[in-house]
């Protein structure tokens, strides 16, 4: 693959309430204009079997807490893993709301789950037949530019797995990372998420009837009705 250019600044320390512990924090920005975060915790230069995540934004679960998903509960759990284990890089791509959506679209996408589609079928209804966009090229450059060898990898996602061993960077252990119970806000995502693209997490059978009928309840009323469940300890 061609080296993709880049601007990178940092570090800068970062002491995270979430995290429980000091990262420090490098931006690289492309020139594609794609922004990416590496928060880096101990000396990961050139090693082999790093605890790693790729981090996609989420702006609506992120920073407002939305219960539609489990995003930013999983944010906070890759730091926290990565504090504890002393060591580790988490790469959070800015760029990539909505699977690969602009913020635009992803408020359109929202919209459409508004009336009452799951994230899929909203996705159709906005024109995207892909329901994931997101391209791993330019995170794997910074995994080059730690000189990262094979990692072990925070994810329930096939997609980036197989991104990353086709790039020659080994995926050495997949770490699972279930960060939220299943509830009547998220499993409209969960589900679809399980069920369409593939991701290898949370230990719900899709075809238990009791599943069933709190993902279609979830999807006509809980995902986007009034919230009364419990809060964030901010």
């Amino acid at each position: 693959m061609e080296k993709l250019k880049f601007e990178k600044t940092g570090p800068m320390r970062v002491p995270s309430r979430i995290a429980g512990g000091t990262l420090d924090l490098f931006l690289y920005t492309f020139e594609s204009g794609n922004n990416y975060f590496a928060l880096k915790r101990g000396d990961i230069n050139g090693k082999e079997k790093v605890l790693f995540r790729i981090n996609s934004n989420c702006v609506w679960a992120d920073i407002f807490g939305s219960a539609r998903c489990d995003c930013a509960e999983q944010l906070h759990e890759a730091m926290r893993r990565i504090v504890k284990n002393n060591e580790g890089l988490m790469i959070h791509a800015y760029n990539q709301d909505g699977r690969g959506l602009s913020l635009k679209d992803h408020t359109r996408v929202y919209m459409e789950q508004d009336k009452g589609y799951d994230t899929i079928e909203a996705d159709k209804r906005c024109g995207f037949s892909n329901p994931d966009r997101r391209n791993y090229d330019e995170i794997i450059e910074i995994l080059r530019d730690f000189d990262i060898k094979s990692v072990r990898m925070l994810t329930n996602n096939p997609h980036k797995i197989s991104s990353l061993n086709d790039a020659g960077i080994k995926v050495e252990e997949v770490v699972p990372i279930e960060a939220v119970e299943i509830d009547k806000y998220n499993i409209g995502q969960l589900y679809m998420k399980k069920k369409v693209l593939g991701h290898d997490f949370y230990s719900f059978d899709l075809e238990d009837p009791k599943i069933k009928a709190l993902f279609k309840e979830s999807i006509e009323k809980w995902s986007h009705g009034e919230y009364d469940s419990y809060m964030w300890k901010c």
